[in-house]
């Protein structure tokens, strides 16, 4: 695989939240919480989020290995709340080649470096992958927060989700499948931060995003680093992303892409030449 088509790639991995993807598959281990509700835990975690109007982490390096072969680029992530969401990398000397924006309406990935574009509405998502994702969701998984893919209300999390512990850590687990997956989300309980977000299948854990330590950022507590573990047709792929400089609630300005200079493909079309 040549390294465009690489990135390309881990693009629309971390577009469609993985959820296309087969994984390697961990054990889970069920262990009853005991003393806390699952409404109270969800509140509380709810409660202790990052909340902010924009995000903006101008300077992000993203390391990813990909069967065996190692890759370090800059990237970027913008994001105004409840609006858009934008996703830059810069494979090399800090040009922007590629960007993947998500708006309510849909997402749409531009390849900079072959002037090609790819434009779809989330039920692309549901028909491809039979997981039913809004943009609330996507933007919750890139701002440490809980979701379900069709809401980030509290209640409605509640009464979707169980409760388990297990050693240091306690869990919220999805009640039924969402499409083939079920949810998960690890909470620290000194703090009620999330520290993992993953899917299950089968009663497995297939694909884990682990947050790291948090660091106070204009006063907002975000983590300093992200991996995210999973494969993609069999062969291993890991990402790290490493903050460097990432500023909240400022005016925010993501520039335009004239897609009359592009050619419009589908998809899946953007992995090829």
């Amino acid at each position: 695989m040549k390294t465009h088509k690489l990135i390309t790639a881990i693009i629309l991995i971390t577009t469609i939240l993985l959820v296309g993807c087969k994984t390697q598959q961990r054990p889970i281990q069920h262990r009853v919480a005991q003393h806390v509700s699952v409404c109270q835990l969800t509140q509380k975690s709810y409660d202790a989020q990052p909340q902010f109007s924009t995000m903006n982490i101008s300077k992000m390096s993203m390391s990813v290995n990909y069967s065996g072969l190692q890759f370090t680029f800059r990237s970027s992530i913008r994001i105004a709340t409840d609006s858009i969401l934008s996703i830059s990398i810069q494979p090399a000397l800090g040009i922007e080649m590629y960007r993947a924006e998500f708006t309510p309406k849909g997402f749409t990935v531009y390849d900079k470096l072959n002037r090609r574009y790819s434009e779809n509405s989330y039920e692309y998502i549901k028909l491809s992958w039979g997981l039913d994702v809004d943009y609330k969701a996507i933007e919750a998984l890139f701002s440490h927060k809980i979701f379900i893919p069709t809401t980030t209300n509290p209640d409605e999390i509640c009464k979707n989700f169980r409760i388990e512990h297990m050693a240091d850590t306690t869990s919220i687990v999805s009640n039924t499948p969402i499409g083939k997956y079920t949810q998960q989300f690890d909470i620290d309980i000194n703090n009620y931060r999330l520290t993992m977000s993953g899917l299950q299948y089968e009663n497995q854990l297939v694909m884990a995003i682990t947050y790291g330590m948090l660091k106070s950022f204009d006063k907002i507590l975000f983590p300093e680093t992200v991996h995210l573990q999973t494969t993609m047709t069999k062969t291993d792929v890991s990402a790290t992303l490493n903050i460097e400089k990432i500023k909240f609630n400022e005016p925010l300005y993501i520039s335009p892409i004239n897609t009359a200079r592009y050619k419009k493909v589908g998809f899946m079309d953007l992995l090829k030449k």
